[in-house]
């Protein structure tokens, strides 16, 4: 047996084990936890591109309002508004918008497109996300880092 070549078995997994764990830091490294903003950024661009059409087919405002904490998109029932169901997940700390805590919403959807055309900010500590609308419903968005 002393006159054999090559790694044992043992040794062969301690490698791959090393090398998995160098990669996974290096992702996380990488990451530094932009991925999960963004991600957070386009569920709410597309629950925001949804209301828009929502108010538009079936003739009703809706909205998306700050409420401290996090996004939340509402619609206009009589005197009020109330609270729309999304599936925004998990909303980053530290990601907010330049517009106030409030219970009415900022951005306003009518059966004609948006209530006036405008932009938000959204801001965390390692970046930007610039969103801008006109009248006509589109939405662009710009990130910085």
């Amino acid at each position: 047996m002393s006159g054999q070549r090559g790694f044992s078995l043992i040794e062969l997994l301690v490698v791959l084990a090393i090398a998995g764990l160098m990669t996974g830091l290096s992702v996380a490294w990488l990451d530094s936890g932009n991925s999960s903003v963004e991600q957070a950024l386009d569920r709410l661009a597309g629950h925001v591109r949804e209301q828009g059409a929502l108010a538009r087919h079936a003739g009703q405002l809706r909205g998306l309002r700050w409420n401290g904490q996090r996004p939340e998109l509402v619609r206009r029932e009589k005197e009020g508004w109330v609270l729309e169901p999304a599936r925004l997940g998990d909303w980053p700390k530290g990601l907010r918008p330049d517009w106030p805590a409030s219970r009415t919403p900022q951005l306003i959807f009518t059966p004609e497109g948006w209530a006036r055309p405008g932009a938000v900010l959204w801001q965390w500590p390692q970046g930007s996300q610039r969103w801008q609308w006109d009248r006509a419903g589109q939405l662009r968005t710009a990130s910085s880092p």
